[in-house]
C-alpha cells in the first residue's frame, strides 16, 4: 500500500507540474495580451487627443459663427424696423400733402371746368 501511495503522490506531483507549466504559460499570454492592451490604450489616447483638440476648435468656430449670425439677423431686424418707419413716415407725408393739396386742386379744377363752361356758353350765344 506504501507503494500505491507514493505512486499516487508521483501522480499528484507530476499533474501538479504539467498543471504549474501550463498556469504559467496562460499567465505569459495574459501578460502579453495586458500589454497589448496598454499599447492600444496608449495608441487611442495619442490619436484622441488631437481629435478633442479640433473638435473644440470647431466647437468655438460653431460658436462664433452663431454668434455672427445672431448679430447679422439683429442688423436686418434693426434695418426693416427702420424701413418700416420710412415707409410710415411717407405715408404720413403723403396724407398730408393731399389733404393740404386736394381741396384747393379740387376747387382750382371746378373753377376751370366753371369758366369754360361759361366760355363755351358764351361762344354758342355769340354764334347763333
Amino acid at each position: 500500500m506504501d507503494t500505491v501511495l507514493e505512486l499516487m503522490q508521483i501522480i499528484a506531483l507530476v499533474c501538479f507540474s504539467i498543471l504549474s507549466v501550463i498556469l504559467i504559460a496562460v499567465l505569459l499570454r495574459v501578460k502579453t495580451l495586458v500589454v497589448e492592451a496598454q499599447e492600444n490604450l496608449r495608441e487611442i489616447r495619442s490619436r484622441s487627443v488631437p481629435l478633442l483638440d479640433n473638435l473644440e476648435a470647431i466647437t468655438s468656430k460653431i460658436r462664433s459663427i452663431s454668434e455672427n449670425v445672431d448679430e447679422q439677423v439683429e442688423g436686418v431686424r434693426d434695418a426693416i424696423s427702420s424701413i418700416r418707419g420710412v415707409a410710415e413716415d411717407i405715408v404720413i407725408l403723403e396724407r398730408r400733402v393731399q389733404e393740404r393739396v386736394e381741396g384747393p386742386v379740387l376747387d382750382t379744377v371746378a373753377y376751370l371746368v366753371a369758366i369754360i363752361k361759361g366760355l363755351r356758353t358764351f361762344i354758342e350765344r355769340v354764334r347763333a
